[in-house]
Order: C-alpha cells, then structure tokens, then sequence
C-alpha cells in the first residue's frame, strides 16, 4: 500500500483546517443538538479522502464512457452497411 502525505507548516496547519471545514460545512454540533464526535482535523482529512477519490472515479467514468464511444462508434461503421 501507497502512502501519501500532505506536509502543512505549522503555521497553516489551523487554517487548511478551517478553510476546508468552511468550504464543506463543517458543524460542530449535529442537527439533534449534540456535539459533533468529528473533529475539524478529522473532518478535513475525511473530506480530502473524498476529494481524491471523486477526482478518480470521475476520470475512470470519462475513460470507459469514451472507450464505450469509440468501440460502439466503430461498431456502428464496421456492422451497419447501408446501400
């Protein structure tokens, strides 16, 4: 298994944090009232877990989408003879 790891300088660390937090809608407190067991931090690394895997699952979907246009377009020229 790969490993990828984000260094963030101490400085920042707070504020990727809080920016992803704001871009997604973090809350810290759930719609029944309670505390948010998630944290920030938790919440951010879950969120760029995700973004990664949209990132690659929208690419795969634009490969096979265009491979299944190719095939069935050359299909199409190959198998249907009009005269």
């Amino acid at each position: 298994m790969t490993t990828i790891t984000i260094n963030i300088p101490d400085n920042l660390t707070q504020r990727v944090i809080n920016g992803f937090a704001k871009r997604y809608n973090y809350s810290a407190t759930l719609e029944s009232g309670e505390p948010n067991p998630e944290t920030k931090a938790q919440f951010a690394k879950r969120k760029v877990v995700e973004f990664i895997k949209q990132a690659i699952r929208e690419a795969e979907i634009q490969e096979a989408t265009n491979a299944a246009a190719t095939q069935a377009g050359a299909s199409a020229d190959s198998e249907i003879i009009i005269t």
